[in-house]
């Protein structure tokens, strides 16, 4: 859980400090930029690629919020048990795993983007995982 609260804040320091760039001193005649949303369907610069990974993995993580609560009111008290226990080790896996595949490009600006397309494609998986429970308590 440090390691996603820490990555998610360094993406939205990292946003802030470039959105700073584009604000223009008091003795400057260039007009004001509106910072834009990137284009996460094919991201050009290391700024948009955090971002866009930022954004994937955020929107991963809700759903996978979503359908845990959805799915827990539905077990019994030995299943829910069972599913916090597992749960807490696929965080610990999931955040293991990606420290992994981003240590290829450790010390690198792809460092970032590739912890957080790793979160974000991880935590789909496991939005299926619940989402196949869910299914089956609902039976």
């Amino acid at each position: 859980m440090k390691n996603s609260t820490i990555w998610v804040k360094f993406a939205a320091s990292l946003l802030l400090l470039t959105a700073g760039f584009l604000l223009p001193s008091k003795a400057s005649n260039i007009p004001l930029q509106v910072a834009q949303q990137p284009n996460c369907k094919s991201p050009q610069t290391t700024q948009e690629q955090n971002a866009c990974s930022s954004q994937e993995f955020q929107a991963a993580d809700r759903k996978l919020n979503q359908v845990y609560q959805q799915l827990l009111p539905k077990l019994n008290s030995k299943q829910k048990q069972r599913l916090t226990v597992a749960q807490r080790s696929w965080l610990k896996f999931r955040d293991e795993s990606c420290n992994y595949e981003m240590g290829q490009f450790e010390g690198g600006t792809l460092a970032a983007s590739t912890y957080g397309y790793c979160r974000a494609r991880v935590t789909q998986e496991r939005v299926k995982d619940l989402d196949g429970y869910l299914k089956q308590a609902s039976l």
